[in-house]
C-alpha cells in the first residue's frame, strides 16, 4: 500500500506531516519540582484519577440512541447497525459502559480516543474497536487522515495495520491543527508535577511523624568507639518513643520549622483546583467544599453538564453521525447521548416544568411519565392545553345574553 510511505519519511517531513497522539514527555521548563508526570502517572494523582473517572463514568452511563428524520419528526431506530454498537455492545469483548468510560477515559487523560470501525461485506459497521492512543500515530496526505496502530498481540492482530480516516472513530479535545488534539497531562505539566511534589513531600513528612528536625551538638570530640555507642543508645530509645539520654555533654538542638509554612492542606487545595482547571469540572466533585454551598452546589452541577459534558458529547455525536451512516443516511440519520436526565433538577423544579409542559400543550401525559421511568397509561397520550387561550385571529365567536352568537 503507498500510503505506508506516509510513516517512513525523513524526520523533518515526519515533524510536518506525522504526528502522534501520545508525544514523548516533557519536561516543564518553567519550574522543576523534583519529579515527571507521564500520563500513567498521572492517574495516580487521586484528584486527577477521581475527575476522570466522573467524567468517564456519567459520559458512558448516559442514555443514547440513533435517530432517523421521518414525516412527524425524529424518530428512535433500534434496528439500524450502529444502534447496536453505540447503545448495546461495541465487539464481543467490551460492554457498552466500559467501551465508553475507557473512550473517555482516554479522551480526557491523552487529549485523543481512537476506535476502529469493522465493517460487514455490505459496508455497514460491525464492531468497533477500541485502540490506546499510544498504539496509534496519526499522518495526514493527500488531505485525508491516515491512522497507524501498532502493538497488538495475536489476540488482536488484525488491528495493526494502517486505517483510512473513514473507519477510524477520533475523538480529540483542544487541538492546534485539527488533527491530533493536545496531551492535558503533557501541556499542564507543571501544575501536576507540584501536586505529585506534594503528595511526595506530604508523605516523606508524616514517615517521620511530623517529627522537627534537629541537631545534637557537643564542645568536645567523642571516638568512634563512643559515637557508636551512643547511636546505639539513641536509636534504640528514638524506635521505642523514649525521650533518649543524652551522653558525653551532647545537647539536642531544635530547627523549629512553622508548621504552617509547610501549609500541607493548602498546597492540596491548590492542586485540587489546578485539576479542576484542567479537566473543567467543579471541586465539589472532587471533595473541595471551601466554598460550597447548597445552592451553589446545584447550580455547579447543572454548569458542568452544560460547560464540560456536553462539549464533549457533541465531538462524540458529530464524529459518529459522519463516519457510521452512508453518504445517504447522513442527511436523516443522528446519534444522541440524551442529557435530561442529569439537567432535571430538584424533584420541586421537575414538577413545576412538567407541570407546564403538559398544560402548554408540547408535552403528553405518557411522555411526563416515560422520563420518569414509568409505564404508558390509556388515555394519557392526547395533547392538552389550557381553555383560557387561542389562537390570535381565530378567536371563537361571543355569545349574547340570550345564548344567541352576536352576528357582530
Amino acid at each position: 500500500m503507498a500510503v505506508f510511505g506516509i510513516f517512513k519519511r525523513n524526520k523533518e517531513a515526519e515533524k510536518r506531516s506525522v504526528h502522534s497522539a501520545v508525544p514523548s514527555f516533557l519536561a516543564s521548563p518553567l519550574a522543576d519540582f523534583g519529579v515527571q508526570v507521564n500520563n500513567e502517572s498521572a492517574l495516580k494523582i487521586t484528584a486527577f484519577y477521581a475527575g476522570v473517572r466522573i467524567i468517564a463514568e456519567n459520559v458512558a452511563s448516559l442514555p443514547k440512541t440513533v435517530r432517523v428524520q421521518t414525516k412527524t419528526g425524529m424518530v428512535e431506530k433500534v434496528k439500524h447497525p450502529a444502534y447496536r454498537l453505540i447503545n448495546v455492545r461495541p465487539n464481543q469483548y467490551t460492554n457498552v459502559f466500559d467501551f465508553w468510560s475507557v473512550m473517555i477515559t482516554w479522551l480526557e487523560g491523552w487529549g485523543n480516543a481512537f476506535a476502529v470501525i469493522e465493517r460487514g461485506a455490505d459496508g455497514f459497521p460491525v464492531a468497533l474497536h477500541q485502540v490506546h492512543p499510544a498504539q496509534v500515530t496519526v499522518a495526514l496526505s493527500g488531505g485525508k487522515k491516515w491512522y497507524k496502530v501498532a502493538g497488538f498481540d495475536s489476540a488482536r492482530s488484525f488491528l495493526n495495520k494502517i486505517w483510512s480516516d473513514e473507519d477510524m472513530l477520533h475523538f480529540m479535545l483542544l487541538s492546534q491543527d485539527g488533527i491530533i488534539g493536545l496531551n492535558p497531562v503533557l501541556y499542564n505539566a507543571m501544575a501536576l508535577d507540584k501536586s505529585v511534589a506534594t503528595e511526595k513531600f506530604a508523605g516523606e513528612y508524616y514517615k517521620r511523624r511530623g517529627e522537627i528536625k534537629a541537631v545534637l551538638e557537643t564542645d568536645g570530640h567523642m571516638s568512634d568507639e563512643e559515637y557508636n555507642a551512643f547511636r546505639k543508645h539513641y536509636d534504640k530509645a528514638s524506635d521505642n518513643f523514649r525521650t533518649p539520654l543524652l551522653e558525653y555533654g551532647i545537647k539536642y538542638k531544635s530547627i523549629p520549622i512553622d508548621p504552617t509554612a509547610a501549609k500541607l492542606l493548602e498546597s492540596e487545595t491548590y492542586s485540587i483546583l489546578d485539576v479542576c482547571r484542567i479537566l473543567n469540572i467543579p471541586p465539589h466533585m472532587l471533595a473541595e467544599l471551601t466554598h460550597a454551598t447548597f445552592s451553589n452546589i446545584e447550580h455547579q452541577t447543572i454548569q458542568f453538564v452544560q460547560y464540560t459534558l456536553r462539549p464533549i458529547i457533541k465531538k462524540i455525536e458529530m464524529e459518529m453521525e459522519y463516519k457510521l451512516f452512508s453518504e445517504r443516511e447522513q442527511s436523516k440519520y443522528d446519534v444522541k447521548f440524551i442529557l435530561d436526565g442529569l439537567l432535571r433538577g430538584d424533584t420541586q423544579a421537575r414538577s413545576a416544568y412538567y407541570h407546564n409542559a403538559i398544560l402548554d400543550g408540547y408535552m403528553s401525559r405518557n411522555e411526563v411519565r416515560e422520563l420518569e421511568g414509568l409505564e404508558h397509561v390509556d388515555g394519557l397520550d392526547e395533547m392538552l392545553y389550557p381553555l383560557n387561550t387561542g389562537v390570535v385571529g381565530k378567536e371563537p365567536p361571543q355569545k349574547t345574553g340570550n345564548n344567541e352568537t352576536d352576528p357582530a
